[in-house]
């Protein structure tokens, strides 16, 4: 993967203050689980920085730098288009690990198994991601009251409407 590099010419491109050089490779027969072919993608960004000088008495106040990063990821998905996109959505991958994992384990609290059964966690998970994803629509979309100001407001009325029935569904036992 390393020598990816050697292997194809580069696509280059510049999108803001970052310039990408991208290279990808089919590769075939390289796993003993899986003997489909893959799609290995390696690519190098340097994004220009500008930051104040560290330099006490300079003549500028700033000085610019250079932040490289190099970035490889490994795909069955035979056509992915524009390697432009793919490397967009290669990126957005991290953004939904950290928004939307912290966001169900910290305001939702997903991290806590309230049933032991396999069947019962796996529901209880699928529920809790289609509730997450409808709150979010409610308020990324806009649809919601003008009065809801935050996504902590939006789950702390969902769960009060939950509270405040009246007449709940009496309890029956879960066979396990």
């Amino acid at each position: 993967m390393v020598a990816l590099s050697n292997i194809t010419e580069p696509v280059t491109y510049r999108q803001n203050k970052t310039c990408y050089r991208v290279w990808q490779h089919k590769i075939s027969g390289l796993w003993d689980g899986y003997k489909g072919e893959v799609i290995a993608i390696k690519s190098e960004e340097t994004t220009a920085i500008r930051r104040h000088s560290r330099e006490v008495g300079s003549d500028s106040k700033w000085e610019y730098i250079e932040k490289k990063a190099e970035w490889m990821w490994v795909t069955n998905l035979l056509y992915i288009g524009d390697l432009k996109n793919t490397v967009r959505v290669c990126h957005s991958r991290w953004q939904i690990e950290n928004q939307c994992f912290n966001e169900t384990v910290n305001t939702w609290k997903a991290n806590h198994v309230y049933r032991h059964s396999e069947n019962a966690i796996l529901a209880f998970l699928l529920l809790l991601f289609i509730v997450v994803n409808i709150a979010n629509i409610f308020y990324n979309r806009n649809i919601k009251d003008r009065r809801i100001s935050s996504k902590v407001i939006l789950i702390d009325l969902i769960k009060s409407e939950f509270l405040s029935i009246k007449r709940p569904l009496p309890p029956r036992p879960i066979p396990i």
